[in-house]
């Protein structure tokens, strides 16, 4: 186990005995990324369609097939997965009010992560799971009018999907009554803390 898990059971356990119950409301990374792009799924259609009807006309599109494009697609999913983490944790550090010491990044599998170490009100929790979908969701359909062109629509189709799972998660949070959500070190989810 490593030191962030220790710490993370120690919280539930001083919880625990404060009196708090808790409820596990974590997801299969499997079916986290399913649900997550259905979840993401029509928002893509919807500004995808709009871009195709009012927007093609003026679009910049790159002839890249093959090895190009997907060098290109890679390029786009790197940086945006690494800024939708940095956005998970200035999400959950503006809004705990605590600042930076309730993030931690971590890299698993070759891929960047970003947790809270804290129980959170349930406000700021849904904040910061939900500040890579506002930023970098709507950030890239304002690129998209801006700029239309495949880059512009290969980012917004990344920036959704990539922020599908948080919105999967987002759903659970607003369903919840709990006092206290905490972000679960490993999984996709958290746990929820009630009196």
């Amino acid at each position: 186990m490593d030191n962030y898990s220790e710490n993370f059971e120690k919280m539930k356990a001083q919880l625990c005995e404060e009196g708090y119950k808790e409820k596990d409301v974590t997801i299969a990374s499997g079916k986290a990324m399913v649900s997550g792009v259905l979840y993401a799924l029509p928002f893509v259609l919807v500004f995808g369609l709009l871009y195709r009807f009012f927007l093609i006309g003026r679009a910049h599109l790159l002839e890249v097939s093959g090895l190009p494009f997907y060098m290109l697609f890679l390029a786009i999913t790197i940086l945006s997965v690494v800024v939708h983490e940095l956005l998970h944790g200035a999400g959950w550090a503006a809004a705990s009010g605590k600042g930076w010491s309730v993030v931690r990044f971590n890299i698993n599998a070759m891929m960047p992560s970003c947790a809270c170490k804290a129980a959170l009100e349930k406000k700021a929790y849904f904040i910061g799971v939900l500040t890579p979908f506002i930023v970098l969701g709507f950030g890239s359909v304002l690129f998209v009018f801006i700029y239309p062109g495949t880059v512009s629509l290969l980012t917004m189709a990344v920036n959704f999907i990539s922020a599908g799972a948080d919105l999967v998660i987002a759903v659970h949070v607003l369903r919840e009554r709990a006092p206290l959500i905490a972000d679960h070190p490993t999984e996709a989810g958290y746990i929820a803390f009630y009196k």
